[in-house]
């Protein structure tokens, strides 16, 4: 197998490549351009995005969002001998911006028509393009004879709505998206954390104060108690030791329910701070 030269390109590649552009002939290759038909996928950050084919006009400008896939058909027809073989790629700086190419790296022998191009934007940046840039190469080699099966299927001239059905209608995130996400996630993960935390060290901080109050009105109930019972006498001692022992208990449960308030209060005001952040 030899490729061919820059000499070879410019004799044949006027039979095989249309429209030919003897200008595009560089180092061994042939530049091939962007055609008018496209086709990309869904990016999420556009209401607008579409799952459909684009029809551009002459030089249109267009972007490949990252992480989306994208379907470029060429402007140039291109016909590949019986007794040949191309390769195809793209130029280096559409690579150096993170354009990728996933589809098949060779043309069949015998094959005439547009080559189709599946790239993926797995860059982090959006790539702008336009109708007839000329970002794709193809390189031509002969074969040591004529292939005797070659290809006789017709070309493309445009995007096949098969291929089109084929692809998943569901947006397609890209890395940094995934990974913005996944940062939001742990952010309102650990502000739960925290909120709990704080949480916990408040009811800690409250029950000690509620204990003391209790201490405190059990205490102040015991000394007015010793007072009365030093004033009564024991018929009267045992009615008062009811009352004051319903007293006590009284204040227990008021305190109870006061620490319950307080509870209830401070959990609504973390669900709504919860909430905000939420939103």
């Amino acid at each position: 197998m030899a490729f061919w030269s820059t000499q070879t390109l410019k004799k044949r590649l006027p039979a095989l490549i249309d429209p030919c552009d003897e200008t595009k002939i560089k180092e061994a290759s042939y530049e091939l351009k962007i055609g008018s038909e496209i086709y990309i996928s869904k990016d999420y950050h556009d209401n607008n995005s579409q799952h459909t084919k684009r029809i551009l006009t002459n030089n249109e400008p267009f972007t490949i969002p990252p992480g989306q896939f994208a379907f470029l058909l060429t402007e140039e027809c291109v016909s590949v001998p019986n007794d040949a073989i191309a390769f195809i790629s793209m130029k280096a700086s559409s690579k150096y911006k993170g354009l990728v190419n996933i589809s098949g790296f060779h043309v069949d022998p015998g094959y005439k028509g547009k080559l189709l191009f599946s790239v993926h934007n797995a860059g982090p940046s959006t790539i702008h393009l336009q109708q007839n840039a000329p970002i794709f190469l193809i390189w031509y080699a002969s074969l040591d004879q004529e292939d005797s099966i070659p290809k006789n299927k017709e070309g493309l001239t445009e995007i096949p709505s098969k291929v089109l059905n084929e692809l998943s209608t569901e947006t397609i995130y890209s890395m940094q998206t995934l990974t913005s996400r996944m940062s939001n996630i742990e952010h309102e993960h650990t502000s739960i954390i925290s909120s709990l935390q704080a949480r916990e060290k408040f009811e800690e901080k409250l029950e000690i104060k509620i204990r003391w109050a209790i201490g405190i009105a059990v205490t102040v109930i015991i000394g007015f108690a010793a007072i009365f019972f030093s004033n009564t006498g024991k018929h009267e001692n045992v009615i008062e030791d009811s009352r004051i022992t319903q007293l006590v208990e009284e204040q227990r449960k008021l305190l109870q329910e006061l620490k319950r308030i307080k509870f209830e209060e401070l959990v609504n005001n973390e669900n709504v701070q919860l909430d905000d952040k939420k939103e």
